[in-house]
């Protein structure tokens, strides 16, 4: 996607940074994704929300790299008015750790906090008004949630995702 889109954006919802050099040794791992997708795109292409889990190194290498929104979406309109000024490819990804654990409880990674189910929708509206070229939704663990309530609220983000991007 680098090569055709040299000018490409990611817009990042996580509850985590994924920005590690490398986890337990290994460079290519879930903790470091964003990193590597840094490596191909640069410095500011990268926008994260909802951020509310990383290392020292990681908020460090966030803050001159990256462009980064702790805990929720306060950023993304004005993010979005920009992306769409300008046409840029974006990517968008989401791992759907960013929601409470209220709402998403399979996550296995029960920190306090987290976007409403809600929140979430109004931003996938928001972003996909910008020239998106590709996205992805993750993070989905069903055997960590025997409810299932995960499983349907993955689909519902996932249908939701469908439908905004079919403008």
């Amino acid at each position: 996607a680098v090569r055709k889109y040299s000018d490409l954006h990611i817009v990042h919802f996580d509850a985590h940074a994924d920005l590690r050099d490398d986890y337990l040794g290994a460079q290519l791992s879930h903790a470091c994704v964003l990193r590597r997708c840094h490596d191909l795109v640069g410095d500011g292409r990268i926008h994260q929300f909802c951020i509310r889990s990383g290392d020292r190194e990681e908020f460090q290498f966030a803050a001159r790299h990256t462009d980064m929104h702790k805990f929720d979406f306060t950023g993304l309109t004005e993010l979005t008015d920009w992306l769409c000024q300008t046409d840029v490819p974006v990517y968008l990804t989401i791992d759907l750790d960013c929601l409470d654990p209220s709402a998403f409880p399979g996550t296995g990674t029960p920190e306090a906090g987290g976007v409403s189910f809600l929140q979430l929708l109004g931003a996938i509206r928001t972003v996909t008004k910008a020239n998106i070229i590709g996205a992805d939704v993750n993070e989905l663990a069903p055997m960590l949630d025997q409810s299932g309530v995960s499983t349907a609220t993955a689909c519902k983000v996932l249908r939701e995702l469908l439908l905004a991007l079919e403008k």
